[in-house]
């Protein structure tokens, strides 16, 4: 999987909470069956941050969180 295809992925789980309006990303979205495809999603983009490739306010804006 690459750096696109998980930001890609991970969109999927973005979820409003509806106390203070603020976005999150929630696992708990996806079917138990599928949520190892998400987990390792969420690998590549921490290395991607990690090697520089991309930043959090980046993947935050990318998967709109922010």
């Amino acid at each position: 999987m690459d750096l696109s295809q998980a930001i890609d992925l991970l969109k999927r789980t973005v979820k409003e909470n509806g106390t203070n309006n603020m976005r999150h990303i929630d696992l708990t979205l996806v079917p138990a069956h599928e949520k190892g495809h998400y987990e390792k999603a969420l690998g590549v983009v921490k290395l991607a941050i990690l090697e520089g490739k991309l930043t959090q306010d980046e993947f935050a804006a990318r998967v709109h969180l922010s």
